[in-house]
């Protein structure tokens, strides 16, 4: 059987208070600002709407109670937008939470359905 006809699978984890708000896509939103330094460059890069990401992040601040970025004016320079230090903190721990699940996942999986494919 090749590699590609095998089972797989995916998952998904969001962190929520009351909705789940955030997740993969907040935080591939979080990652480019981060890397850009702009929300309007990575929604660019992202081909959604700059008045649709901000409604994202917004919904997601309210649940968690924390702001996760933040726009600055530029003057000369220009302006941009930035992670707070708690949109950072909770940033890098989803990745690692992520990260660790997929790698237990992974394990349980194989356990479970080593014999599915053969």
């Amino acid at each position: 059987m090749k590699d590609e006809d095998k089972l797989k699978f995916h998952m998904k984890l969001r962190l929520y208070r009351r909705e789940r708000d955030f997740g993969p896509g907040v935080t591939a939103l979080m990652e480019l600002v981060k890397e850009k330094g702009s929300l309007s460059a990575a929604t660019k890069e992202m081909g959604m709407a700059y008045s649709k990401a901000w409604k994202i992040i917004k919904h997601a601040e309210e649940d968690l109670g924390i702001t996760l970025m933040e726009g600055r004016s530029g003057g000369n320079s220009g302006g941009g937008t930035v992670l707070t230090k708690e949109g950072e903190e909770l940033l890098t721990k989803y990745q690692q939470f992520t990260k660790e699940s997929q790698i237990e996942a992974e394990k349980i999986f194989k356990r479970i359905f080593a014999d599915f494919d053969s």
